[in-house]
C-alpha cells in the first residue's frame, strides 16, 4: 500500500514536471508577431465603440509619377477605427491627413505606407526632377502637408451640392512626379 501511494506520488510529480518544461518551452521559443512598426497615439488606437460625435466625408485623391493610387479601406473588421476611408469618430478630436497616413501605415505594418510630408511620400521623396504638390478645393496648399487638418462635416463636391446638406467640400489632391 505504501509503495503504491509512494509510486503515485512520483509519477504525479514527473506528469507536473513534464508540464511546466512544455509550458516554459512554448512560451520560450513559439515565435510571436513582431510589434507593429507604425504606432499608434491613442486618440487612434482604439475602437470606436460609442455614439459618433461626428462623421465626416473628406474627398482624397493620391496620384504617384502618373499611376493613382488606390485607397485602402484602413478598418480592422473586429475594431473599426476612427478614420478610414472617411471619419467616424467617437470622440471629441480634430483629425490631420497626417493621422490617416498613420492608421494606413500602421494597417500594412509599414513605415514608408505612414510617411507623408512636403518632402516625401511613401519611398518617394523629393529631388531635382521629382515634386509633391497638394491642393485642397483646387487651391494650392501650402501648409505643412501632414497638418491639415480634416473639417468636420467635410464631404465630397457632389455630397454638398445637395441642398440644406450643411457640409463642406473638402477635396485633396496629391501628387508626386
Amino acid at each position: 500500500m505504501q509503495r503504491k501511494r509512494r509510486q503515485r506520488t512520483i509519477t504525479t510529480i514527473v506528469i507536473v514536471a513534464i508540464l511546466v518544461t512544455v509550458i516554459v518551452v512554448a512560451i520560450v521559443f513559439i515565435p510571436r508577431p513582431p510589434p507593429n512598426v507604425v504606432p499608434l497615439p491613442a486618440y487612434l488606437d482604439h475602437c470606436v465603440t460609442g455614439p459618433m460625435v461626428y462623421h465626416s466625408h473628406p474627398n482624397l485623391a493620391i496620384t504617384i509619377n502618373g499611376q493613382a493610387v488606390v485607397i485602402p479601406v484602413t478598418i480592422d473588421g473586429s475594431c473599426p477605427q476612427p478614420i478610414h476611408t472617411h471619419v467616424e469618430t467617437d470622440q471629441n478630436q480634430n483629425y490631420t491627413l497626417g493621422d490617416w497616413f498613420l492608421l494606413w501605415g500602421h494597417a500594412v505594418n509599414s513605415q514608408s505606407q505612414a510617411i507623408f510630408n512636403r518632402t516625401q511620400i511613401f519611398n518617394n521623396k523629393v529631388d531635382a526632377t521629382h515634386h509633391i504638390t497638394m491642393t485642397v478645393n483646387g487651391a494650392n496648399d501650402t501648409t505643412d502637408y501632414q497638418n491639415l487638418q480634416f473639417p468636420r462635416n467635410a464631404g465630397t463636391t457632389a455630397d454638398c451640392a445637395v441642398p440644406g446638406g450643411g457640409c463642406q467640400p473638402f477635396n485633396v489632391i496629391i501628387t508626386y512626379g
